[in-house]
């Protein structure tokens, strides 16, 4: 393992720091942060209609616009939620194929926030009111996590490659608990070994003000609720992992109830660069173990 490197504090804006002030009665908090949210959500939503509207005819231009409208949403959701992110290591240069470990729902919005990046998304979230557009903004690559849609999100991967973006997966495919990083699928590393193209990889790990409920207690929400059987229940292997299901209104109070919570991403040192899918998820995840930090 490298030695340690100075953290990098990648503040967010004035303006929403008044959410994370120790001053702040918790009360308030919540409800400041309850109200600002699906506002700033709202307001994001008609201007991204009303920038489709303008750029109607336009692609280009309405792609461009709905990018801007959609990453300004995300960095200040970012501030609105208190995440302050936090780097240990280098951020690797454009163009990257970067994976990372996945805890909390709400490091989406740190990472948009501080990269740019074609992420593979769960296509339910495009779903959901108000929000699913903005996400759309930024253009995830759509996975329903069924292997037949597999070979479409590999060949996503590797246009988007070939064009030189950046592209982001989060090999898991499912939230985990974080004391762990559970072991990365080989399927989507495909695209990396047709294109030959050495992948980054980063480990994530959260922190909570001292007096304040931990990660696994405030940040993280789980079991995945997108990991069911065919009737609609939890698979026992989820349950196995996180416990009992959570209540998701009690999580969101907890949440909005921090202070702040730091986001800190640590890079491995260099790429890897694999002959075959499956052994190059196998040193990614063991280069990934060397360097995580498990969150309490």
């Amino acid at each position: 393992m490298s030695h340690p490197q100075k953290q990098q504090h990648q503040e967010y804006a004035a303006a929403d720091r008044v959410f994370a002030g120790g001053h702040v009665p918790k009360p308030l908090r919540v409800l400041l942060r309850s109200l600002a949210i699906p506002l700033w959500t709202f307001v994001c939503y008609l201007a991204i209609r009303a920038a489709q509207l303008v750029t109607m005819g336009r692609p280009e231009a309405r792609k461009g616009v709905s990018r801007r409208v959609s990453q300004r949403w995300i960095s200040t959701m970012r501030g609105l939620f208190g995440i302050r992110v936090f780097f240990v290591g280098n951020m690797p240069e454009p163009p990257f194929f970067l994976v990372i470990n996945h805890h909390a729902w709400v490091g989406y919005f740190g990472f948009h926030s501080v990269m740019n990046a074609r992420t593979v998304t769960l296509d339910k979230s495009l779903f959901m009111p108000f929000a699913g557009i903005l996400l759309r903004g930024i253009e995830p690559i759509l996975s329903n996590r069924k292997s037949e849609s597999v070979p479409v999100v590999n060949h996503e991967l590797i246009a988007a490659i070939r064009r030189g973006e950046n592209v982001l997966i989060a090999p898991e495919g499912r939230v985990s608990p974080g004391h762990m990083i559970r072991r990365y699928h080989a399927a989507l590393l495909e695209s990396a070994v047709v294109t030959a193209t050495p992948v980054h990889y980063a480990t994530v790990h959260w922190r909570a003000p001292d007096g304040c409920l931990p990660p696994s207690k405030s940040v993280f929400y789980g079991p995945d609720p997108y990991m069911v059987d065919d009737s609609g229940r939890l698979l026992a292997s989820e349950l196995e992992v996180w416990g009992p299901p959570r209540p998701l209104f009690l999580h969101l109070m907890h949440l909005l109830a921090l202070p702040h919570c730091d986001m800190v991403i640590r890079f491995g040192s260099n790429p890897i660069a694999g002959k075959d899918r499956v052994s190059l998820a196998d040193e990614l995840h063991a280069a990934s173990l060397k360097i995580f930090t498990p969150s309490k």
